[in-house]
């Protein structure tokens, strides 16, 4: 939507020209209620604003449920005032909705409470979507009608999802021409809200600016703070201690999406408390959870792609690479080995209070690992696509690992499915990374045609839409890749997704026939076509293009065979060579 980019661009602007003050208390004769303890506002009176908890309430005995969107101690999933807040925020939101003619668009907003919120920030918790989201929605109409356009759009109501989208833009147009914190946090919460509302309904490109805006909005936000530079990368602080850092968190990783697709333009995260001096990595001897290994992973992947980026401009510029490229990707292989060790080391706590949730997150932190070191291995390699066979037992790790995620998720499904009849929605989608990019990146990368074929069926087996990316589209893409690579060289054998035929068996798929570059070019709306373009090396210079035209749907199915049946069954049948049409 257009005056969603206005808007971004409106909020740019504005911290661009805002001056840098610095951070200081201000006196309480100056504070208003607005800002006051959500303890404080559920009683109507006012609040002295005390940290971490008001005088107020802490002289009467009660207990202060901290400051909402303000608050970034509330923010840290699992804290007793993320929880409290969250809770107190759902019933406050709720109660907006009662009786009159705002009732029917409850639906909206319960469905959203009850299912997308869940689903969105994927195994992973998310301070944003578990508690920023419905807190900002208590003390703002702009975010609350943007959530509510959301879960309605989910639900396939798509009359209440456009009035509830244009009463949340009306509502932020009063946020364009203010300059103050508060309307720069609610510009860019109800921002990420509008950006996975377009991807869900399939407006990719509207989709991708807003995300693209906010990313740069979040860099200008923490250049003003001193955190980092103008021309610095944006930081990814452990511990939230401001809404901007919860905000940080879930551009980011959408953005990582994005990116190793090659859809946004890619920005520089570092996990810590400010710009680091060059391209350091620092890894802890331990990760006390899940969410913490994760950040620095994320760093870690962004690293890489911007590394292979830069190294890939370099080339097309007939320069060499410099000397600091070789030592960014040292700093990386370091890394990287750095976080496998102390990712090893920490599985005691990291296994502690163990949920069905938290169970997917150690195979899909390694599906990606594996995925970081090939691309680290390789992010110098220039032209040279023969470089990837080098690598075949770690594409042959990561589908081992992507099988066991699948197996642990879909088996899961059945089993919860069999006790609840559940139905999968029409539309499952979620913003996270889950199986998709590491198999399609294991589809135009890995030339060994059982270890392909065997990414390729599981792409086309993906029962979910991660972002803008469906797993039956990648794979249509994919098999179309494979097929010009190949040829016909595989015509006369029957190459099976399975590990039984040896590499020395078949032929190699030859180097002028490989594709150095892919790009995807998607369209402004579903039924419009996504672009693919390839592009190989022929030496000195000369390059050969092609380019496919792919349908892109809203609704994308799945095999009911795969997903309804014993996944174990059938996947362990591929892995193991045995005929799985039987």
């Amino acid at each position: 939507m257009n005056f969603c980019k206005l808007l971004d661009q409106t909020c740019l602007k504005r911290v661009m020209d805002a001056p840098s003050v610095p951070t200081t208390n201000k006196s309480k004769n100056r504070r208003k209620v607005k800002t006051g303890c959500l303890t404080c506002k559920k009683r109507r009176i006012k609040c002295d604003e005390g940290r971490p908890s008001c005088e107020r309430c802490v002289s009467t005995g009660r207990v202060c449920d901290g400051y909402g969107i303000w608050d970034g101690i509330a923010l840290a999933p699992g804290s007793l005032k993320y929880k409290r807040a969250s809770a107190l925020s759902n019933t406050i939101v709720l109660s907006q909705f009662q009786g009159g003619s705002r009732k029917p668009y409850s639906i909206g907003f319960e469905y959203f409470r009850k299912y997308t919120v869940t689903k969105l920030p994927g195994v992973f918790e998310s301070g944003f979507w578990s508690s920023l989201v419905f807190q900002a929605s208590v003390e703002e109409p702009a975010v609350l009608h943007a959530v509510t356009a959301l879960g309605a759009a989910h639900r396939n109501e798509e009359t209440i999802s456009l009035v509830e989208y244009n009463q949340a833009i009306r509502h932020l147009r009063r946020h364009l021409n203010r300059l103050d914190n508060h309307a720069l946090r609610v510009s860019l919460i109800t921002c990420m809200v509008f950006a996975c509302l377009e991807l869900l309904k399939g407006g990719f490109k509207t989709g991708h600016a807003h995300l693209s805006h906010g990313m740069q909005l979040l860099r200008e936000i923490q250049t003003r703070q001193g955190i980092t530079s103008f021309d610095g990368p944006i930081i990814l602080r452990m511990h939230p201690q401001s809404v901007e850092d919860a905000l940080v968190e879930v551009f980011s990783r959408l953005n990582i999406q994005a990116m190793l697709f090659g859809q946004v333009t890619a920005h520089l995260i570092f996990v810590g408390e400010r710009a680091p001096d060059g391209s350091n990595y620092s890894i802890p001897s331990k990760f006390q959870n899940h969410t913490e290994a994760r950040k620095y992973l994320d760093s870690l992947i962004n690293g890489v792609y911007n590394l292979t980026q830069q190294t890939r401009n370099i080339f097309h510029g007939h320069l060499r690479n410099p000397e600091h490229l070789y030592r960014w990707k040292e700093g990386l292989d370091i890394a990287l080995e750095q976080w496998l060790q102390t990712y090893n080391h920490s599985q005691r706590e990291l296994l502690a209070n163990l949920t069905p949730r938290k169970m997917y997150r150690t195979p899909l932190l390694r599906l990606y690992h594996t995925m970081a070191t090939i691309m680290v291995a390789t992010s110098l390699r220039g032209t040279d696509e023969m470089i990837f066979d080098s690598h075949n037992l770690d594409f042959r790790a990561l589908l081992r690992q992507a099988v066991e995620l699948w197996d642990m998720m879909h088996n899961a499904y059945l089993a919860f499915k069999k006790l609840s009849g559940y139905v999968m929605p029409a539309i499952c989608f979620t913003a996270d990374m889950g199986f998709i990019p590491p198999l399609y990146y294991t589809v135009v990368k890995c030339r060994q045609p059982s270890l392909r074929r065997m990414a390729i069926e599981m792409l086309m087996s993906a029962p979910h839409r991660e972002g803008a990316w469906s797993g039956s589209l990648v794979a249509r893409m994919a098999q179309y890749i494979m097929a010009l690579e190949e040829g016909r060289i595989y015509e006369d054998l029957d190459i099976m997704p399975t590990y039984h035929i040896q590499q020395t068996e078949v032929p190699v798929v030859p180097h002028l026939s490989r594709f150095n570059d892919i790009n995807i070019s998607l369209p402004e709306r579903v039924g419009g076509k996504a672009t693919l373009f390839l592009s190989r090396y022929q030496g000195i210079g000369g390059w050969i293009t092609d380019s496919r035209q792919f349908d892109v749907t809203l609704y994308d199915t799945v095999s009911s065979r795969i997903w309804d049946y014993d996944a174990t069954t059938y996947f362990g049948k591929l892995w193991n060579g045995e005929d799985y049409k039987n």
